[in-house]
């Protein structure tokens, strides 16, 4: 069978994603050139798996459900724009606050099931983000556009379950297709 790359990541609502949209095409403007998340792939990633065999889903599944065990479902809101710079291109993001103690409480138990199955642990600090643009090369200095992208009013992300998530190409274009959610539950 032939290997499939996954991801652990929290999914967003409709109107999460619309709103992502806005300060993403908010970035578009100051930028020249850039790989632009497609709106229907935000989301906030928990844990880059990489390349597993179908057979090896399972493991990982109940490992997701040993790591939700007693946390309760919680809220995160959006923070600022960022940036990691590489080179003279970016990653672009939008950070996320809110309850981060419940999301850093789930990472390391994440980590944790994980490892217990093989997989091995991020060897660098979780930095949660939501990646709006890869190789993006803007008009203005960073600063100027993290001044000028307006987040306005908010909204909340209702974090209630996580989900194994799966990364294929189909005509040029990344797609994440959930293969399994596990609730949270207290």
């Amino acid at each position: 069978m032939k290997a499939m790359r996954v991801f652990i990541a929290v999914e967003f609502e409709q109107h999460i994603k619309d709103y992502l949209n806005k300060i993403q095409k908010q970035v578009m403007s100051y930028s020249t050139d850039g790989n632009f998340s497609r709106p229907e792939n935000f989301h906030l990633t928990l844990k880059f798996i990489g390349e597993v065999q179908p057979s090896f889903l399972g493991n990982i599944t109940a490992a997701m459900a040993q790591s939700v065990h007693g946390i309760r479902p919680f809220k995160l809101g959006l923070d600022g724009l960022g940036n990691f710079p590489r080179g003279n291109k970016m990653i672009v993001w939008l950070g996320v606050g809110g309850e981060l103690d419940m999301l850093n409480l789930l990472f390391t138990r994440l980590e944790a099931s994980l490892s217990s199955i093989g997989i091995s642990k991020e060897t660098r600090k979780y930095s949660p983000h939501i990646t709006l643009g890869r190789e993006v090369r803007l008009t203005v200095p960073f600063s100027k556009v993290a001044e000028a992208v307006a987040t306005g009013p908010q909204p909340i992300i209702d974090v209630c379950s996580i989900s194994l998530m799966e990364s294929t190409r189909e005509n040029g274009r990344l797609v994440y297709t959930p293969l399994h959610r596990q609730p949270l539950v207290d």
